[in-house]
């Protein structure tokens, strides 16, 4: 979406869009909604764009392990080189936890470990996270493996199949808030679910406030509009008199007019004004983001704080946000990669810390106990540099999950110390096993997330998803 996005244009779209939605049953069953009862839950889909460096981030390897180490100019034993005393030389952050760390660049908290472009905004959080390593991807090109992990259904081609998470999770969660499913510069989709549960796509803060706020001098007398709202919602249509509601294209027109209503409500639109200096309702959220400049507040920062704002004040139940970017560096590795992913886990590491402070409607927890996360990239960086002092496209990733279902301080899977190849697991036990486990793939992290809310993973059965229990509480 471009900021010079009108409300009436995106109306328009959306309700072209979903039409074209639902046309087949949802596979999430009868038990697709919301259970009455129950704290609520939300869902944090995080994106780092690019490719990830994993040895700099969620796998790393001591760099001080002569294993590990190129001698006389001979490649590591291994196959895996750190390196991260080439990007020390480049990138201060990394510079200092190698001294912090004995040069190994290593720093562990609990069962965690993690590499030294991972800042202690972030760390701070480790009891609560769980790490997936050595997660094959099959693929290295980006729009694939993107695609893969967004829906945890492999792509036909480059084509996206399926439903993404956040529209899987919205559609079984129910429309409970103004905008339930919100995704900040990420992809969504919507293959056979209702269109209520497709996201709204906005780049920024400002294409929020447009399509929230009304037009000016555009809004109608009271009664004008409730009538207007009864038509939509309780009128019978003579479209579906006359059978063109065959594949749902009339109920799914209306449903998305009705969500387009919805989305209206200047009064949640100010939550989302973000002006410099800040209104003195946003000057403790702009202080807890680091908010300070212009483009602050349209960088990652900026969007982490809009997805606190709109899971904190029940404006959303599930956003997905890109965090991490420029992450596709084949020759400037030592500067792009290490900045790269430091501001995108500090933007992480802040947005938790904040709903940590923020309490979940009716009960007596803060909105991050009853938040469920994943955070992932299309795939990694090689284990070794390449002659052009970058690394380049590797089929081996790993992944963050959280949640109330999620056993947190805890690592599942690893990759080899030959070139950071996948390894085999027991999903039941967490033991490894070579012989007979199984390999990790994005549709089982998927499973295993939606599992561990009690939700649904139907809609990705044709990729035959194992659910991860020795992660699920």
């Amino acid at each position: 979406m471009k900021p010079s996005l009108s409300r009436r244009n995106f109306l328009e779209i959306l309700s072209v869009a979903g039409g074209g939605l639902v046309l087949q049953q949802s596979p999430l069953g009868s038990q697709a909604f919301a259970q009455a009862g129950g704290d609520p839950k939300y869902l944090l889909v995080v994106y780092f764009a690019g490719g990830w460096d994993q040895l700099l981030a969620l796998d790393p390897r001591p760099q001080n392990d002569p294993q590990f180490q190129v001698i006389a100019g001979r490649a590591p034993p291994t196959r895996i080189q750190p390196a991260y005393d080439l990007a020390g030389a480049d990138d201060t952050g990394v510079a200092q936890v190698l001294t912090a760390t004995g040069g190994s660049g290593v720093q562990t908290s609990g069962n965690l470990s993690f590499g030294p472009a991972v800042p202690q905004s972030f760390l701070q959080h480790a009891p609560d996270l769980a790490i997936i390593r050595g997660m094959q991807m099959d693929t290295l090109t980006h729009e694939v493996g993107r695609r893969y992990l967004i829906t945890g259904k492999f792509p036909r081609g480059l084509v996206a199949s399926g439903s993404s998470l956040n529209t899987a999770f919205a559609a079984q969660m129910g429309a409970q808030t103004d905008v339930p499913n919100l995704a900040m510069n990420v992809e969504t989709y919507n293959e056979g679910l209702p269109p209520s549960a497709s996201a709204v796509s906005v780049a920024s803060y400002r294409d929020l406030l447009t399509v929230m706020q009304p037009q000016a001098g555009a809004t109608l007398p009271a009664a004008s509009n409730t009538a207007i709202a009864s038509y939509e919602m309780t009128t019978p249509d003579s479209c579906t008199a006359h059978g063109f509601n065959a594949n749902g294209l009339t109920d799914a027109f209306k449903d998305a007019r009705a969500l387009g209503r919805n989305l209206m409500n200047p009064t949640k639109a100010s939550l989302f004004n973000f002006v410099l200096p800040p209104p003195a309702p946003l000057t403790d959220l702009f202080t807890a983001f680091g908010l300070t400049t212009a483009s602050d507040l349209t960088g990652p920062r900026g969007r982490a704080a809009v997805a606190a704002q709109a899971l904190a004040n029940g404006v959303s139940q599930v956003v997905s946000v890109t965090l991490g970017e420029d992450l596709d560096d084949h020759f400037d590795w030592s500067t792009q990669q290490p900045a790269s992913l430091r501001t995108g886990f500090d933007a992480l590491g802040r947005l938790i810390a904040y709903l940590k402070t923020k309490q979940a409607p009716g009960t007596t927890k803060n909105i991050w106990q009853c938040t469920n996360l994943m955070v992932f990239s299309e795939f990694s960086r090689t284990p070794m540099m390449n002659t052009r002092e970058g690394r380049d496209h590797h089929l081996v990733s790993s992944c963050l999950v959280a949640g109330a279902g999620i056993k947190g301080n805890t690592v599942f899977g690893a990759s080899t110390n030959a070139g950071m190849a996948v390894t085999k697991w027991n999903f039941a036990t967490g033991a490894l096993n070579a012989a007979s486990g199984n390999v990790i793939r994005p549709p089982d992290v998927h499973a295993t997330l939606l599992k561990s809310m009690g939700l649904s993973f139907g809609h990705i059965s044709n990729q035959s998803p194992v659910p991860i229990d020795a992660l699920i509480k």
